[in-house]
């Protein structure tokens, strides 16, 4: 057996930026507004250096079961039904985990939603602006969708490079896939490592 994947796992960008983001004032729009919510709920998870907490706040505002088929990639169907449950709370202390390592090496002064959430035929694509303490700005679009009458993060990237290396899903797909693939194509190998 590999090691497991998070200590394999390169540095997934910019998309940590979210766990220490302090969002300015949103639009008056619901998915601009929820995106300022996950926000600070995200920042304070950080803050908190809590694994435990900042799980939550990803099994609250994330699109887990999304993230997690999409990161299997074509091996999504090799996940059994009764294990997708387990295996999406794992995804999330994956991210948990790796987030709060990583929390410090970015530190946001500023966050905010730069413009109206715009409608796209899977959701609403959110746009913001990070600005850190060393003064660097970057511009970060969120995919959000619709979800038992709110909303969900289902990725991020920056803006103008759309489901590229840089986009957190994508990073993790990459990570997933290759893992399974390292381990005969067995997907049990990934489901106990993200379980261990």
């Amino acid at each position: 057996m590999t090691m497991p994947p998070y200590r394999l796992v390169p540095f997934i960008g910019l998309f940590l930026l979210m766990i220490c983001a302090a969002p300015d004032t949103a639009r008056a729009d619901r998915p601009a507004a929820f995106m300022k919510q996950a926000g600070l709920q995200l920042m304070a998870a950080a803050r908190s250096r809590s694994h435990s907490m900042m799980t939550a706040v990803i099994q609250r505002y994330s699109d887990l079961p999304g993230i997690g088929l999409f990161s299997l990639g074509s091996y999504h169907t090799h996940l059994p039904r009764n294990r997708r449950s387990a295996y999406y709370e794992s995804v999330a202390r994956f991210m948990a985990r790796y987030f709060i390592d990583q929390a410090g090496k970015f530190q946001v002064a500023k966050f905010q939603v730069v413009k109206q959430s715009t409608k796209t035929k899977w959701g609403f694509k959110v746009d913001s602006q990070v600005t850190l303490t060393n003064g660097e700005i970057h511009r970060l679009r969120w995919d959000v969708v619709p979800r038992s009458g709110s909303y969900k993060v289902r990725d991020v990237s920056i803006v103008g490079v759309w489901i590229t290396p840089i986009s957190m899903v994508s990073q993790q797909k990459n990570l997933f896939v290759d893992y399974i693939r390292d381990n005969d194509g067995k997907i049990s190998a990934l489901l106990w490592a993200l379980e261990n």
